[in-house]
């Protein structure tokens, strides 16, 4: 029996493939700068830490990046 829980948009709780190419993950995330003496012809590197159990579904962001809000969205 399987015990972990479908995933789920956290915007409009419904379900979400992880591995699907518009599925959206959040990640938490630091970004060091190289400067030009520790560089050494390297470029500067972004690190990030993705958040576990936490997705979007593309519909949802595509909404966020219009500036509506998605819970708001039938009052529309």
């Amino acid at each position: 029996m399987n015990t972990m829980a479908e995933p789920v948009c956290v915007y409009c709780d419904c379900s979400v493939d992880p591995n699907a190419n518009g599925t959206y993950t959040r990640v938490r995330g630091w970004e060091r700068k190289g400067y030009s003496e520790t560089r050494r012809g390297g470029s500067d590197i972004v690190l990030r830490e993705p958040v576990a159990d936490t997705f979007a579904c593309q519909f949802c962001i595509d909404k966020l990046k219009a500036g509506v809000n998605v819970s708001q969205e039938s009052l529309l």
